[in-house]
């Protein structure tokens, strides 16, 4: 009776693996030992008197190595189609090594928005002037309840979405600024133009909304006489790309709006960009004397 255990898939795999590995190292040590004697016939040929025979046993021992590793290597190991295959799959890793990376970036950018969308300051405070204004003004107290619950339904609506359009985050942009406007009466004007025709253009979630949080908190509240902050949103060039432009002519936040911890801030908004659009949107922030021009341009997906 044959006690012999039958070769699993494993074993001959590995029996072929060993046997090609065999078949290699043959092949390199009779390509070393042709490297190595060849030389030598030829200095040997050199110094002895008599015709030239060198060339023949270079010649001879270089088509048999030569024939060795087109044996060995018949299978496309080297330079073949196993080869190729292999040089296909380390590239095809490599590549969904980046987009996995560019996914992960992406997406912990997207958690520290989301962390930030509503400051807690910013929801203490809100809620502290309803209650003040429930006793002496109940409309003005309701009408901020009203647009404090749109805001916080928009917000939660951000917040559950990978897409949104100009249009939700214009209804966003408003709600937020009638809350302000509530709070800074007189002291605070708006202005929002946009391109009917961009209102289905696709668009992150909170994308301009903390950008126009900066401008209030840091240009236009901080200044006694309050000010305009407006937002304009048009296609550019050709159409391939849209441009929005965020001004006030408040104090200006500049390079304290990161630190300042309101929205996404502008270092996170930049990452936020780079990763949706892959470097094809820009971000530029300038002193509009007095105030401060933020430029968000991005590709025109419709164009």
């Amino acid at each position: 009776m044959n006690s012999t255990a039958p070769l699993t898939g494993y074993d001959v795999a590995l029996r072929r693996a060993r046997k090609k590995a065999k078949e290699i190292r043959d092949f390199y040590m009779n390509l070393v030992a042709y490297c190595v004697i060849i030389p030598v016939l030829w200095i040997v040929n050199a110094f002895s008197p008599g015709p030239w025979w060198a060339q023949w046993a270079t010649l001879g021992w270089g088509l048999g190595v030569t024939i060795h590793g087109l044996t060995v290597f018949a299978d496309g190991t080297f330079f073949g189609t196993a080869w190729e295959e292999k040089k296909i799959a380390e590239l095809m890793a490599n590549e969904k090594l980046k987009v996995v990376s560019s996914e992960k970036q992406l997406v912990q950018a997207q958690m520290r928005m989301l962390q930030a969308q509503i400051e807690p300051h910013f929801l203490f405070n809100t809620l502290a002037n309803i209650q003040s204004l429930i006793a002496k003004s109940p409309e003005r107290a309701n009408l901020m309840m009203d647009n404090f619950i749109a805001y916080l339904r928009q917000s939660l609506t951000a917040s559950r979405s990978q897409e949104g359009t100009v249009q939700q985050e214009i209804e966003l942009v408003r709600h937020y600024l009638e809350l302000i406007k509530i709070r800074m009466a007189e002291r605070l004007i708006f202005l929002i133009e946009i391109e009917p025709a961009l209102s289905n253009h696709s668009l992150p979630p909170m994308l301009l909304q903390p950008i126009i949080e900066n401008a209030i908190k840091h240009g236009l509240e901080p200044k006694e006489e309050g000010g305009l902050v407006s937002l304009r949103g048009e296609r550019v060039g050709s159409g391939d790309q849209v441009r929005f432009t965020i001004a006030d002519n408040g104090l200006g936040f500049g390079a304290n709006a990161d630190s300042a911890g309101t929205g996404v801030g502008l270092a996170n908004l930049r990452e936020r960009l780079k990763l949706l659009y892959d470097g094809a949107a820009t971000l530029e922030i300038t002193d509009a004397n007095p105030g401060t021009r933020v430029v968000v341009t991005i590709p025109n997906v419709s164009a």
